[in-house]
């Protein structure tokens, strides 16, 4: 006998059973597929309503034949059983049709967000093999495809040769959809499971009606929609964008009749909120809601018993990965548990559920283990690569998973913690559920997220604040620090109105850790001229980057993004893009509260329009552009939250009178670089922009810096052959001496410290620019300001070099993400110095002739390209 078989035969008794008797919930499993029940329903109640939407109804009987149109026009593209279709469908009834008719065709349905990026969908498409795409018309026109995909509208199906004749019918065993990029599975079996435990649960069935605010291109989405299909229930839409708008849902709920509410905590939180600002309770019909995603607060449990009926039954749902199957269950219709977290309760019918210590035994009542499940979730799929896991008392194969948690004595499971979300301090693992748990507690606390950054050393706290609550991150951490360890206090506390989602309604982690941590995901490599001219030709730039991002055609300026799908961490990662390509300064936290490419530019275009050259009319489409970027910025059209109404607001504002200065036409970004060598004085007339010089006995630089201390430098790495008269190398710009002091002669900085997406400019470039801050230096002074500090001189150090570089005819690229370790060597940094900017140069590429010679500017070259010239 194992340890752990020791382990489980020396618990008390009582536990023993209680820990079986966790496990015993078993129940027939409906035969077939998802379709063949779904069809089954129809037949016997037809004029049932399947679907509401704002302009459209479907009843089950026409819902089927919607469907099976479409399983017609697939079967006549020979699709074959078990084949894998893409479904890239909008929110909405067609996204029901669409995944009905792949199901009744007898294929797998892999869901593809319309708003994830170009790269993204046909990456998935690729790995899947997919031959066919079933989209909508409006979306054929928007996003491209990779070409040897056959499309079909699920709101335009042709006429098919043949009438509708169900395939081979397949097996429950047979996958039903492959969600997400990881590829998660939801089996026949799975769907048609939860649906009939959670029907025989709660009476589920064709007298509800249930939202259905999930896009099923996610795994929480696919089984709202089978849930709703598979018991009857009249699946209920309200427009796109209220999906988004938590000052929509009363009135949905109330006007449809629900009676079922299905989400995440988080958007329920919303809804709660919205109830509680108009002093309004829910609708009475409303008897059921059903969670999952996320953590369950307690405290929103009570809060929403304060605005709907004090015995509302209230359901917490959880799976074992992101996006599978539920698997455990738990019911609240009394009063909510003391724990700050609700349980995720006991295994659904089918499904088994252990806590495990390290050593592989069965933990005891309140001792945190991992959990694992067995039964249905644990059984072996294709592709799936599952760490085999052996029961030490009963022997059956378990799934682990990356929660941990521990049985509590009534025999239901409560998560602590997940392996995603830990610090490590000094070799140990914390689980960070803790503070974020503490921190929601707080007094004047609504909610509360916290996220790791970097290697997992350091975590980051956001609040949403109740309703008139005021405090200060300073308050929140002194209140923190009596509930929670020191090593579990965050680095700091944001205060935030709303927190970022994701597409299925959950906190964006990732988003919140990107925007405040700067570890937005890397952008791919695609190439977009810098706006440097006209503020039409930012406005161009700008929409082509969000064009690339979200994967559209078009965009129009004053367009809500999220209205096209965008995410919090694309709407980041579009901000990221957008500095690096354009040169621009970008408030990521008003683009994630106000998403549209005006806000993303709107602080940039204080410019007026180009009238073009002196003497010269503007163009058509110059001066139209003009008419909207003045739009933009004098007007602002929004809608009130409160009521949804339009409001129009025009600013009268006060003229500065004048002209633009013609020098800053000549300050721009240059992202391409001729291949003809700079010349030494050239660059030294650039260098010595950052040289001392002695006024009346005192050191002057001509830029400002913190208390006169001046700790950042300039190192310059020249490539092989690009300067006359220099050798390739370090050097360090000593601003004293004026001289070039070589550091690392012969190399330099290699091409894998920076981002992949600059690499083509490094290549081009000269020569690079690294300023770096000797923090020693500073911090002595300013303790925690030194790094803020250091940042403001670089952004003054790079203005003023961008200026002096446009005079002696150079170009240069700011460039702010790279690998700063990949810089301690070769410049021989000392401990505690810290990268702060860089920039990267050469002769810009309209600077030379075609014979590579370079062209000296002459005056229309200061003051910018000709109307129509690119830059």
């Amino acid at each position: 006998m194992s340890m752990a078989e020791q382990g489980f035969s020396l618990l008390p008794a009582e536990q023993r059973d209680v820990l079986r008797g966790m496990n015993e919930l078993t129940g027939d499993i409906p035969p077939g597929t998802v379709a063949d029940a779904v069809a089954a329903l129809a037949v016997g109640q037809g004029t049932g309503a399947a679907a509401l939407g704002p302009a459209r109804e479907l009843t089950r009987s026409e819902l089927l034949t919607a469907a099976d149109r479409l399983s017609a026009a697939l079967l006549d593209r020979q699709v074959a059983v078990g084949e894998r279709v893409a479904l890239c469908v909008e929110p909405g009834i067609d996204q029901v049709v669409g995944l009905l008719g792949i199901l009744r065709a007898g294929a797998l349905a892999l869901p593809i967000d319309p708003a994830a990026g170009h790269a993204v969908r046909w990456r998935m498409t690729e790995r899947a093999d997919v031959s066919v795409l079933v989209t909508q018309t409006r979306l054929l026109d928007r996003l491209r495809w990779p070409e040897r995909l056959g499309a079909l509208a699920v709101d335009d199906v042709p006429e098919t040769r043949t009438p509708f004749a169900p395939p081979h019918q397949t097996d429950g065993r047979d996958d039903a959809c492959v969600v997400g990029e990881a590829g998660t599975v939801l089996r026949h079996r799975d769907l048609l499971n939860l649906a009939a435990d959670l029907a025989d649960r709660f009476g589920i069935g064709p007298t509800d009606r249930m939202t259905a605010l999930t896009p099923v291109t996610t795994g929480r989405g696919v089984q709202e929609t089978a849930l709703g299909l598979l018991t009857g229930a009249t699946l209920v839409f309200g427009e796109d964008i209220d999906l988004r708008d938590p000052t929509a849902w009363p009135n949905l709920v109330t006007r449809q009749r629900v009676t079922v509410w299905h989400s995440t905590p988080t958007v329920l939180d919303l809804l709660v909120t919205e109830l509680e600002r108009r002093g309004e309770g829910a609708p009475e019909q409303l008897r059921l809601v059903l969670l999952s995603g996320e953590r369950l607060p307690t405290a929103l449990v009570r809060r929403l018993r304060g605005v709907a009926d004090p015995e509302i039954t209230v359901v917490n749902l959880s799976a074992a990965e992101p996006h599978g199957p539920w698997v455990t269950c738990h019911e609240l219709t009394g009063e909510p548990p003391e724990t700050p977290t609700v349980p995720i309760g006991r295994p659904m019918r089918n499904q088994r559920l252990h806590v495990l210590a390290e050593n592989g035994g069965v933990c005891p009542a309140w001792v945190t283990g991992q959990v694992h499940y067995g039964g249905l979730v644990a059984e072996p799929l294709d592709g799936r690569d599952d760490s085999e896991v052996i029961h030490p008392e009963t022997g059956e194969r378990l799934l682990r998973t990356a929660q941990y948690g521990r049985v509590l004595p009534d025999g239901v499971v409560e998560v602590v913690g997940d392996a995603s979300a830990q610090l490590l301090v000094h070799g140990r693992r914390l689980h960070v559920h803790d503070t974020e748990v503490a921190l929601a507690a707080l007094p004047e606390a609504l909610s509360a997220a916290v996220v790791t950054v970097g290697e997992g050393t350091e975590s980051l706290g956001f609040v949403r604040l109740r309703p008139g609550a005021s405090t200060t991150e300073a308050e929140l951490l002194g209140q923190l620090r009596r509930k929670v360890s020191p090593y579990l206090l965050p680095g700091r506390i944001d205060v935030m109105d709303r927190f970022p989602l994701t597409p299925d309604g959950c906190v964006d982690r990732r988003a919140l850790a990107a925007v405040h941590s700067r570890a937005a995901p890397a952008p791919e490599a695609a190439e977009t001229t810098p706006a440097t001219g006209t503020d039409a030709e930012l406005l161009a730039a700008a929409t082509a980057i969000a064009c690339r991002v979200l994967g559209v055609s078009d965009i129009e300026p004053d367009m809500n993004l999220l209205d096209l799908g965008a995410t919090s961490v694309e709407l980041v990662r579009l901000a990221t893009l957008a500095e690096d390509e354009l040169g621009i300064e970008v408030a990521v936290e008003d683009l994630l509260r106000f998403p549209s490419i005006a806000v993303l530019i709107g602080p940039h275009l204080a410019r007026s329009t180009d009238p073009g050259q002196p003497g010269q009319a503007p163009t058509r489409s110059s001066a139209a552009a003009g008419d909207l970027l003045v739009g933009l910025v004098e007007r602002q059209v929004f809608k009130d939250k409160h009521t949804g109404v339009r409001h129009e607001y025009r600013a009268a504002g006060i003229s500065l009178g004048g002209n633009a200065d013609s020098r800053m036409r000549t300050r721009h970004s240059e992202r391409h670089f001729s291949s003809a060598p700079v010349a030494f004085a050239d660059l030294a007339a650039l260098l010595g922009a950052l040289r001392t010089t002695d006024l009346g006995g005192e050191t002057k630089y001509w830029y400002p810096s913190a208390g006169g201390a001046y700790p950042l430098g300039a190192y310059l790495d020249v490539a092989p052959g690009r300067v006359r008269d220099l050798d390739a190398g370090i050097y360090y710009v000593h601003p004293d001496r004026a001289e070039l002091v070589p550091v690392t002669p012969g190399s330099g900085i290699p091409a894998g410290a920076h981002a992949d997406i600059n690499r083509a400019v490094l290549e081009e470039s000269a020569f690079a620019i690294y300023l770096i801050s000797r923090m020693d230096a500073i911090t002595p002074l300013y303790g925690e300001l030194a790094w803020d500090f250091s940042v403001f001189e670089a952004g003054a150090m790079t203005q003023l070099l961008m200026s002096v570089a446009a005079e002696a005819g150079l170009g240069l690229c700011p460039v702010g993400t790279l690998d700063p370790a990949e810089l301690t060597g070769p410049l021989r940094l000392h401990p505690n110095d810290r990268f702060a900017h860089a920039l990267l140069g050469g002769m810009p590429k309209q600077q030379t002739d075609r014979n590579g010679t370079r062209r000296i500017p002459d005056l229309s070259d200061r003051l910018g390209p000709a109307s129509g010239a690119q830059q």
